[in-house]
């Protein structure tokens, strides 16, 4: 899994206010929580776009070089959640999530269709996403950017359920193995 590394500050004051000054010039507030703590941050909004532009996505291992004005200390985080404007789709608020490379985490991972036109699809059928993320647990550096699926061979009425999904090694999907994830609907009928 990719590193990105991400220079934030401590901030010491809440609010809309304060959020808003911070937008002013050019940098969002966040927060990293983890271990029972949680801790105010601001960062450049900038370098967050940049960062979350990488291959891997919201789904990359973020190491936050965090200044608090005496001393830096750095955290291994993955991002819980991105707080976007509904209209610009401008990033406003983001938490991170504090991790440790040796304890087991939790994700949403998207999944990523490879291969050739599928043999239903070819024939007229739809392909159709009932799934298009798996909820995974794995120790943080082996969590996968995205799950590669290979539809090529799905004719019209086939599914791909979640048990038939390929894993990386380490990798445990939560979601029922029995639900599908893929499947190849007939055409629809015209009226």
């Amino acid at each position: 899994m990719e590193h990105s590394n991400l220079k934030v500050m401590v901030r010491e004051k809440n609010g809309k206010g304060v959020a808003r000054s911070l937008r002013r010039i050019g940098h969002i507030p966040a927060v990293v929580y983890g271990g029972g703590k949680s801790l105010s941050l601001s960062a450049s909004l900038k370098d967050v776009e940049k960062a979350l532009h990488t291959h891997a996505g919201k789904n990359a291992l973020f190491d936050l070089e965090i200044n608090d004005g005496k001393k830096l200390q750095n955290a291994l985080t993955l991002v819980r959640d991105i707080q976007r404007d509904p209209i610009t789709g401008k990033i406003l608020h983001l938490d991170f999530y504090e991790v440790s490379e040796k304890a087991k985490i939790r994700n949403r991972v998207p999944l990523e269709v490879i291969g050739d036109i599928p043999a239903g699809v070819k024939k007229g059928g739809i392909l159709d996403f009932v799934m298009r993320e798996l909820h995974v647990e794995c120790l943080s550096f082996q969590m996968p950017d995205h799950i590669k699926v290979d539809v090529s061979g799905l004719e019209i009425n086939q599914t791909l359920h979640v048990k038939e999904i390929g894993l990386p090694p380490g990798v445990t999907v939560l979601d029922d193995g029995n639900s599908v994830a893929i499947h190849v609907i007939p055409p629809k009928a015209e009226a």
